[in-house]
C-alpha cells in the first residue's frame, strides 16, 4: 500500500488524519486505492452474508441431528440406506407393512388350524381303534374265561352249548381293566356263594344249567350215536384227550360240534 508523507498534522485532510502515524519528523498515513476497498468492503459483505447463512443452516441441521457430530454422521446414514431401500422396493410403508403381517398372520393360523384339524381326524380314528381292540380284548377275555370253564371236566355243561353259553355270558359278565370278569345285571354286581366275591364262572355255569338244563352233557344212552354227546360233542375224542387239549382247540372243535348239533 502506498505511504504519503505529511510535514505537520494539520496538514492532512481530515479524513485521513486519525489514520496518520509519526515518522521521519512528520506523519505518514497509508492510502488504498478506492478501487480497491470497494472490492475489499464487497469480499466481507458477501463473507459475512454466507456465514450468517451458514450459521442458520448449522442451527437447524444441530435442532435437527444434535451437536454430536458423529452421531449426527452415523444418523444420516442410516437414513440415508432407509431411503435407498424405500426406493428400491426393499421397504415399504407401515400400511403395507401391516398388510404384510397380516397375511403372514393369517398364513400361519391356517396352516396351524389344517395340522390341529388334521390331529383332532387322528385322535378320533385312534380313539375308535382304541374302542375297538378294547371291545375285542374284553370279548375274547370272556371266550377265554367261559371256554375254560365250559371245556372243565367238572363243568356239566355240554361243549356243543359253548356258543348258547357265550351269548349269555357277554350279557352277564362285565370285563374290568385289570381283565378280570365281574357278573353284573346293569350296575349292580352279583356275588357269588360266599357273598363277597363277584360269582365266578364255575358258579354261574350251575345256575344256567339250573334253568336250561338241556345245555347240560347228556349220556351216550344206546352207545357211541345216542343223545349227540360223548365223543361225537368231542370232535371225536376222549374226554381225557379232549381236556389235553389247548383252550383255542378245545373252542374250535366244541363249535364245530354245535354247527354239526343244529
Amino acid at each position: 500500500m502506498p505511504d504519503i508523507k505529511f510535514t505537520t498534522k494539520e496538514s492532512i485532510p481530515e479524513g485521513l488524519r486519525e489514520h496518520a502515524k509519526e515518522a521521519d519528523g512528520g506523519f505518514v498515513v497509508s492510502v488504498v486505492p478506492k478501487v480497491k476497498l470497494d472490492e475489499f468492503r464487497d469480499n466481507n459483505l458477501t463473507i459475512a452474508r454466507e456465514r450468517d447463512a451458514l450459521k442458520d443452516k448449522v442451527a437447524v441441521y444441530a435442532e435437527l441431528l444434535g451437536d454430536d457430530t458423529g452421531k449426527a454422521r452415523e444418523l444420516v446414514g442410516t437414513l440415508k440406506a432407509t431411503h435407498q431401500q424405500v426406493a428400491d422396493g426393499k421397504l415399504k410403508g407401515s400400511e403395507a407393512i401391516e398388510a404384510e403381517v397380516n397375511r403372514r398372520v393369517a398364513e400361519t393360523k391356517s396352516h396351524f388350524e389344517g395340522q390341529l384339524a388334521a390331529a383332532g381326524t387322528r385322535l378320533t380314528e385312534a380313539n375308535a381303534r382304541a374302542a375297538d381292540f378294547e371291545r375285542r380284548f374284553k370279548l375274547s377275555t370272556v371266550d377265554r374265561e367261559i371256554t375254560n370253564a365250559v371245556l372243565h371236566p367238572e363243568s356239566g355243561v355240554n361243549p356243543a352249548a359253548l356258543p348258547d353259553i357265550l351269548s349269555r355270558a357277554y350279557a352277564f359278565y362285565t370285563v374290568q381293566d385289570d381283565g378280570r370278569l365281574v357278573a353284573k345285571q346293569g350296575d349292580n354286581v352279583i356275588y357269588g356263594a360266599d357273598g363277597v366275591t363277584p360269582m365266578p364262572p364255575k358258579e354261574w355255569l350251575g345256575k344256567v344249567l339250573e334253568t336250561a338244563p338241556y345245555l347240560g352233557k347228556q349220556s351216550a344212552g344206546g352207545g357211541a350215536s345216542g343223545g349227540g354227546g360223548g365223543k361225537s360233542a368231542l370232535g371225536g375224542l376222549s374226554q381225557t384227550e379232549f381236556d389235553k387239549l389247548p383252550a383255542v382247540e378245545r373252542l374250535a372243535l366244541a363249535r364245530t360240534a354245535a354247527g354239526k348239533a343244529s
